[in-house]
This record gives structure tokens, C-alpha cells and sequence, in this order.
């Protein structure tokens, strides 16, 4: 069961990925065809999308469902086409706003310190497992995004709500 806090483009990568490690490698569209697609939602849900992604795929799994020599093969790409008819509007956020609209794909996140609510207390920084956040005591913090993994430490560290996440 999936709500709508469930991304449907890393669903399409789970199941790729468990049907790209389940290939025989009897056949080529089997064999290569679920590793291209399985890169390509990587790429997606990593942040690194490109225009074309979208049909890249489609066209893929038109190939692979076609001409796949087994069952497996047959239904790999069934995850990704019904993922891509009923949600591509999710697809085209994560490769044209590089955002994941449930917050689900951790390199999609984007944390920020909101300075109007920050105390300057440190809590955000202490639990900071890589030193991304750097402030002075009683003054606004920042997060360094460059360092941030994006872990969401600092969201349940802030008593203040002055981190966000968009």
C-alpha cells in the first residue's frame, strides 16, 4: 500500500532494480535494457535527470516488453511504464525542478535555516553528523549545502522550527 508520500519514480528504481538483479542475461533486451533503464532512474532520483529521460525510457520499455525472451523480461519495464502514465508529472519534477515532490529522494532534499526563526542555540549544528552547520551562539545558523547530506538531523533537532525543508 502507497500513499502520496510515496515517490513513484523511486518505486520504478526499486523494482528495476530488483528485476535488472534477476535477469537470467539470457537475452540483450532483458540483460542491458533493465540496466539502462535502472541507470537512468538513478540519475533521476539522484538529482542529475536530463530532458529526454522521460522518452528514453518509454522507449526502452516498449523494446524490452516486445522482445524480452521470458516472463520476467516481458513485465521488467511494467513498473516504469504504469509509474510513467499515472504519475510523469513526478518523473518531470524530479528532472526539471530537481525536486522530489513527496521529499522522498534523499539527494533531492533541500534544507535551509530560516534566520527570522533561528535562536542561535547550536542544537542543529551539535546534531550534525558531517559539521555542515556553523553558526555563532544567540546569532542565525547556516548549513553549509556543499557538505549537507541531507539527512534531516538538524529538522528534528530545531525546537525553534527554523530549519526547513523545501
Amino acid at each position: 500500500v502507497m500513499d502520496e508520500h510515496t515517490c513513484m519514480v523511486e518505486v520504478a528504481r526499486f523494482f528495476m532494480s530488483f528485476t535488472q538483479n534477476e535477469s537470467c542475461g539470457k537475452c540483450v533486451p532483458c540483460r542491458e535494457g533493465t540496466k539502462r533503464m535502472l541507470e537512468i532512474l538513478e540519475r533521476i532520483t539522484a538529482g542529475n535527470g536530463r530532458p529526454g529521460d522521460i522518452e528514453m525510457l518509454q522507449e526502452l520499455s516498449e523494446t524490452i516488453s516486445a522482445t524480452a525472451l521470458c516472463g520476467l523480461g516481458r513485465s521488467a519495464a511494467s513498473p516504469v511504464k504504469s509509474t510513467l502514465k499515472y504519475f510523469r508529472g513526478e518523473y518531470e519534477a524530479h528532472i526539471n525542478e530537481k525536486r522530489c515532490p513527496t521529499g522522498t529522494c534523499k539527494k533531492l532534499r533541500k534544507i535551509h535555516i530560516d534566520a527570522s526563526l533561528c535562536r542561535g542555540c547550536s542544537k542543529c549544528a551539535r546534531g550534525c553528523p558531517v559539521g555542515a552547520i556553523t553558526g555563532k551562539i544567540r546569532e542565525p545558523f547556516v548549513i553549509d549545502g556543499e557538505k549537507c547530506i541531507k539527512c534531516g538531523a538538524c529538522l528534528t533537532a530545531c525546537a525553534f522550527h527554523a530549519v526547513k525543508e523545501d
